[in-house]
């Protein structure tokens, strides 16, 4: 038998998957039976029972609990007499918590509430734990995404130190500082971002000379107030980057810095980072410079009206200067987008959620953010800069952070080959580039196989993260690929700016030995809590999108065939939100799950459903605790009645 250490991860079906630490083995499946009181994400030591047959998974049991995922647990309180339990959020528990009187600590009936797993004996059926953190009523205001934040221990408190700190700075940055800085406050600069946000950390300047662009990317000086070795610095580390919650934002800084002394807002004096570039008018960079800087924005510009602007629908603009301004930064855009297509950067485009929210939080409209030209400009200037501090520093001895996006396993590579040659398609070559998952996208597109290829493709890629030494970022179809350009939200951004400031000083040399210590266990932990706040962003967006379905129950909507299983059909409707039709409720025919080929095919009558398909559905149930939102076909069930 295989003895295997990983992570467990329970299904909200009450069986689990094990996710081995060997990232190009198998997952696991678990049996409810098999997990001998394994909670979710706990890290456990198990024995494979069955191999992996044909479409089915390996199967495996738990023979020990390594260690347990958190040791706070956040779920609803329904107190039973003198004692009561607490039913954990997510429903991805198969027990609740046994809470004894003594342990109670004033939590009401349906309080939300932090509980802490004292012990969990072989002996119980449920392990027993004491209340430590009331929150509120379930009911009340702002209580499911606080449960949430507490769930994944998102940190909601910066130490005294860090706030006595962040008190004390100035609202504009002392003339002391601006001593032996380059003076960029003539240059005509501005911000580009969405109408809601409140921290500027990057800033854009433009000049056109003759067939070259000087681009000018000025970044928020934050590495000159947050330094090493102090409290603000060990809070921002913690957090490892700031955590976006719908209606609330867990800053990785005090607001006195991530929307203040830091901001890059109009008018007012800011200490920066500049990143100046030269390029010609085929894209290549003739030259580049770093310096740390002052700017002065003139505009603080939102991404709907640039767009509108520069897709020559509407130009509520009248300075004359800013509009050139935008026309050149456009140009030298569409430059660098080309130049990126060459070499076969993968744009997936999928759709994104806007959640609306009324003040009390409840959830008024969902749609699909769009991804206009100018969102695209400003994220296109954000990936040459970081392309280019990356590569300065590759080329330099001196200690780094990169962020690497590994090109796919071969196990997977090859799964991926087999699946899209049942299409016509194939890799040419042994050696897999990121211009041949490119070219199959492009093969696809506008077809109905453009949905299908993609999510496949997707789940055969790796996940980005951080690590100390230059690898490829197989995505961006790049190398030596650093993040730069947020250091306000981003703690990897803040040691990429400290290393860049180093190097201007050069006074590197005598702090080599112990950053190359440093930087393997910053980049391990940033990587993680990135990680997360993804998760924990999901979470809030699955709720939201629950809550919101609650009441469309009966409402019929269109919509596409988002991913099968061998459970039912997800349906994604236009505004993003995905529900699920259980082939229980498929009972116009017996259908089976033609795992290889991403369809399901009735027995007797034939009909085909498949990825991308267009359909009809109704909402037919919501349950907000699980966020699951289910879904009926209307054939199917304009033949019940």
């Amino acid at each position: 038998m295989r003895i295997l250490d990983g992570k467990i991860n329970l299904s909200k079906k009450g069986f689990g998957f094990f996710i081995p630490d060997d990232e190009n083995l198998e997952h696991i499946f678990i049996s409810r039976l098999s997990l001998n009181r394994a909670l979710d994400n706990d890290r456990v030591r198990i024995k494979v029972i069955k191999e992996a047959e044909g479409n089915n998974k390996a199967e495996g049991e738990v023979v020990e609990i390594l260690e347990r995922n958190r040791s706070v647990l956040v779920g609803e309180f329904q107190k039973i007499k003198k004692y009561g339990f607490v039913i954990l959020d997510g429903n991805k528990s198969n027990h609740d918590i046994f809470i004894p009187t003594e342990h109670i600590n004033g939590a009401k009936n349906h309080d939300k509430v932090v509980v802490e797993i004292l012990f969990f004996d072989r002996k119980d059926k449920n392990p027993t734990g004491r209340v430590v953190e009331v929150l509120g009523n379930t009911n009340d205001t702002g209580i499911q995404i606080l449960a949430i934040a507490k769930t994944y221990e998102l940190p909601d408190e910066f130490s005294y130190d860090t706030l006595n700190y962040a008190r004390s700075l100035p609202d504009v940055p002392d003339k002391k500082d601006f001593a032996n800085r380059e003076d960029f406050r003539d240059l005509f600069t501005v911000t580009i971002d969405g109408a809601d946000a409140k921290d500027f950390d990057d800033a854009i300047s433009i000049e056109k000379k003759d067939d070259k662009y000087i681009l000018y990317v000025h970044i928020a000086d934050v590495a000159h107030y947050v330094t090493e070795n102090s409290a603000i610095n060990d809070d921002a580390y913690e957090r490892g980057n700031s955590v976006y919650l719908l209606d609330r934002v867990i800053p990785m800084l005090p607001e006195e810095l991530s929307n203040s002394l830091c901001s890059l807002n109009p008018n007012v004096d800011r200490l920066t980072v500049t990143v100046k570039m030269v390029f010609d008018k085929k894209g290549n960079i003739n030259d580049y410079y770093f310096y740390e800087s002052i700017i002065r924005s003139n505009y603080r510009l939102v991404y709907e009206n640039v767009s509108d602007l520069l897709e020559g629908k509407e130009n509520i603009y009248k300075d004359d200067e800013l509009i050139e301004s935008l026309s050149n930064m456009n140009e030298l855009h569409a430059i660098l987008e080309e130049k990126r297509k060459i070499k076969g950067a993968l744009d997936f485009d999928f759709k994104e959620s806007k959640i609306i929210l009324d003040k009390y939080g409840t959830p008024i409209d969902i749609k699909e953010d769009e991804r206009r030209v100018a969102n695209k400009l400003i994220e296109s200037f954000m990936v040459v800069t970081n392309e280019v501090v990356g590569g300065h520093f590759a080329n330099m001895d001196v200690p780094f952070i990169y962020r690497v996006h590994e090109a796919p396993s071969e196990d997977k590579v090859e799964e991926f080959r087999s699946v899209i040659a049942k299409f016509g398609l194939q890799i040419k070559g042994q050696q897999l580039y990121p211009k041949d998952f490119q070219k199959i996208l492009e093969d696809v597109e506008g077809t109905t196989l453009s949905f299908l290829i993609s999510n496949i493709m997707l789940r055969t890629m790796r996940k980005a993260e951080y690590k100390r030494e230059p690898n490829i970022h197989f995505g961006l179809a790049t190398e030596n690929y650093s993040h730069f350009t947020a250091p306000i939200r981003r703690y990897s951004d803040l040691v990429v700016h400290r290393i860049l400031k180093g190097s201007l000083h050069n006074n590197f040399k005598k702090e080599k030995r112990s950053y190359l210590k440093r930087l393997d266990k910053i980049a391990a932990h940033i990587s993680e809590t990135e990680r997360n706040a993804e998760e924990a962003e999901r979470d809030v967006e699955s709720l939201k999108k629950a809550e919101y379905m609650q009441n469309k129950i009966g409402n019929i909507y269109d919509g596409i065939i988002s991913s099968i299983t061998n459970f039912g059909i997800f349906v994604e409707l236009p505004n993003t939100v995905e529900g699920l039709v259980h082939f229980r409720s498929l009972n116009d025919d017996y259908y089976e799950f033609d795992k290889e080929n991403y369809k399901i095919i009735g027995q007797h009558l034939g009909k085909v459903y498949e990825l991308g398909q267009q359909v009809t559905i109704k909402v037919d149930n919501v349950n907000i605790d699980a966020r699951e939102i289910d879904f009926k076909l209307m054939e199917v069930e304009e033949k019940e009645n």
